[in-house]
């Protein structure tokens, strides 16, 4: 199967690395005030290029649908207007203030609304941004468990568009992507979803695992022929790969006989013995070891034209030369480098357009010395021990301290893109309902003046809901960190939870002030038992609070209520389960409050709060959370994600 490539990303992805300013939105002195629909009947008609590519045709029937939704009345497509008044779109041409890559603007010129876009993903933007001016909010992607419930698309039967002059939107950072992470929730039906929902928050592209482990469950080939179209309809960019050395290179290849015959390809373990595990690194001073690999990486780059970003990390957990003899390998950061600028060149003849990322992370955290990096090579930064206790760039906080140099030293070190790999969501944090809307912004802002090119996130749908404000803020913040986070944050709850949203308002501000710094978060301080105890009684007054207010709302804002309530009550039993192992509650009554905690994350397993995976899994995940010494000084191992 033949897929279109989309290569518009690369005026936004791979910017020269002088600061990037904070995203413009300009507004000309000239109000207005156009009537769209009065009465149930249009007054304006959509108006699209003869040769509209896919996302700008997109964007002409969204607008039609939602307009029609708004108003009740029906928005005809054309492509020329005639004598009505129209809402023209179209991509920019010079005289449009230099409109490139995905920024926009939305314009009046007489009676005409002019959405124009520096690509044909900004036209789909200024649509969405026309919309969501006109009341729309984008609150989540359809996922099943919202029932419908994901936007927000008010009832206007006498609908205008007032402006106060022109808009011109443009990125702070130019290249906004969610992560799938390890798909452990997702199927093809909920990956639609997630792609019809991200333009609406502009982010822009969506990054793929090649393949999750080695299973062949979690993979690329499994989505692309339902999912590459839908990305490239919209002109998302994708990005695959993940930690991946062992895809393309392990001892389980044929059945074992890559390893019987060609024992000196793999790496040697802490006995010196060569090792089938997948996370050693291969013997990168091998040159057929090394070519085998690359051959098989670029074949795969090769077969699947759709793929503008290849991501090839080294294994999670790599163990790159535990042998002593194997010193001279060189470093993790150089034996990377290495492979990289071989695979880059290989790429180049595969095709114009595929571009490589490689990761900062680990034991490979520093750009190495003695050895440069190809210029075109992305460098994604992973600052995964980060504490949220404070913002990545505090000087006083050690984790943070370090990943803020690192990153300075490869901005200096590597004229290519960077990225920044945040952990708003992790897998390490089992759920917990960890809120950061404002400490996200402060991040932005400093990565918005490294200045990093790439932003990520990512998240799952099974607790989709826990995670939704930091999503929604995600997306606002890459595009503009100045965002107003305070107004975010107020015009969510007041969608959410309607007549309780004051009330929620007050449960969420303690999640982020308070919880985030007591929960049992991996890389926190340590907590007192007085500190858990004071949050404790904060988290029982807030849910108290929200179990008065569920008389006052209903249908999808009670639901949205009782989700809430939920992730509080997660929270509460957290910090009393630190407490009780601070206090020095015996071992049998702290796993008695574990068991208690997976009992109540199974039987909301599908709210869309809580990524479940059965019992006997979550009992064995949770039981080793809080048995670790490692939770009370705030560490829970080295997971990734």
């Amino acid at each position: 199967m033949k897929f279109p490539l989309s290569t518009s990303w690369l005026c936004a992805s791979l910017l020269a690395v002088a600061p990037v300013a904070a995203a413009e939105t300009v507004h000309v002195a000239r109000g207005a005030r156009l009537e769209l629909a009065r009465g149930g009947v249009a007054r304006y008609v959509i108006v699209t290029s003869r040769r509209a590519a896919p996302a700008e045709s997109l964007a002409a029937s969204e607008l039609a649908s939602y307009l029609g939704r708004i108003s009740g009345a029906r928005f005809s497509v054309r492509t020329v207007a005639g004598s009505s008044p129209a809402i023209v779109l179209r991509r920019s041409r010079t005289a449009d203030g230099n409109l490139v890559g995905d920024a926009y603007a939305i314009e009046v010129r007489g009676d005409s609304l002019l959405l124009i876009g520096g690509s044909d993903r900004a036209v789909l933007y200024a649509a969405y941004d026309l919309l969501e001016r006109l009341g729309c909010q984008w609150l989540a992607p359809g996922f099943a468990f919202y029932d419908g419930a994901q936007e927000i698309v008010p009832s206007q039967r006498r609908l205008a568009y007032e402006s106060d002059g022109d808009v011109v939107e443009r990125p702070a950072i130019a290249t906004r992507i969610l992560d799938v992470g390890q798909a452990a929730s997702y199927d093809t039906t909920s990956l639609r979803q997630l792609v019809e929902w991200l333009p609406k928050l502009r982010y822009n592209t969506v990054r793929f695992p090649a393949d999750h482990g080695g299973s062949g469950r979690v993979k690329w080939d499994n989505w692309r022929t339902a999912i590459a179209p839908e990305l490239q309809r919209r002109g998302l960019s994708i990005e695959v790969g993940g930690h991946g050395y062992q895809n393309f290179l392990s001892a389980q290849m044929d059945r074992g006989v890559v390893f019987i015959e060609h024992p000196e390809w793999f790496g040697r373990d802490s006995t010196c013995r060569r090792s089938r595990a997948t996370n050693v690194v291969f013997n990168s001073a091998n040159a057929e070891a090394t070519r085998f690999l690359l051959d098989n990486a670029a074949r795969y780059v090769s077969e699947r034209p759709e793929i503008e970003v290849f991501d090839l990390w080294p294994p999670d957990g790599a163990r790159w030369a535990e042998c002593a003899a194997d010193s001279s390998l060189g470093t993790p950061q150089q034996r990377q480098v290495a492979l990289a600028n071989e695979l880059a060149s290989r790429l180049r003849d595969v095709r114009s357009g595929a571009h490589l990322e490689i990761i900062a992370y680990a034991d490979a955290l520093l750009p190495p010395r003695n050895i440069g990096l190809d210029r075109d090579v992305i460098v994604d930064f992973c600052p995964i021990d980060q504490s949220f206790d404070a913002p990545i760039d505090d000087a006083k906080t050690p984790n943070n301290a370090r990943y803020a140099a690192a990153l300075l030293e490869w901005r200096r070190a590597h004229p290519g893109p960077l990225g920044a790999y945040t952990y708003y969501r992790k897998y390490a944090w089992r759920s917990l309902p960890v809120l950061i809307p404002h400490y996200m912004q402060r991040d932005m802002r400093w990565y918005a003046q490294v200045p990093v090119q790439r932003i990520s996130t990512y998240g799952e749908p099974a607790d989709w809901f826990t995670y939704e404000l930091n999503h929604l803020a995600f997306g606002k913040l890459a595009w503009n960190p100045e965002t107003d986070v305070d107004a975010l944050v107020r015009r969510y709850t007041e969608a959410r939870f309607g007549r309780a949203s004051a009330v929620a308002a007050e449960a969420i501000a303690t999640l982020e002030n308070e919880y985030r710094l007591r929960g049992s978060i991996p890389f926190s301080a340590s907590d007192t038992p007085e500190e858990l105890d004071a949050a404790a009684a904060s988290l029982a007054t807030r849910l108290a609070s929200l179990n008065a207010a569920r008389s006052d709302v209903s249908g999808a804002q009670a639901a949205n209520v009782e989700r809430l309530t939920r992730m509080l009550g997660m929270a509460l039993r957290d910090v009393r389960i630190q407490a009780a192992r601070v206090r020095g509650d015996s071992p049998t009554a702290v796993a008695t409050q574990v068991d208690e905690l997976v009992r109540f994350i199974g039987a909301h397993a599908k709210d869309g709060v809580f990524l479940s995976r059965g019992y006997d899994d979550d009992r064995g995940r949770y039981q080793r959370h809080y048995t670790r010494e490692s939770v009370v000084v705030g560490r829970v191992g080295n997971e990734k994600r």
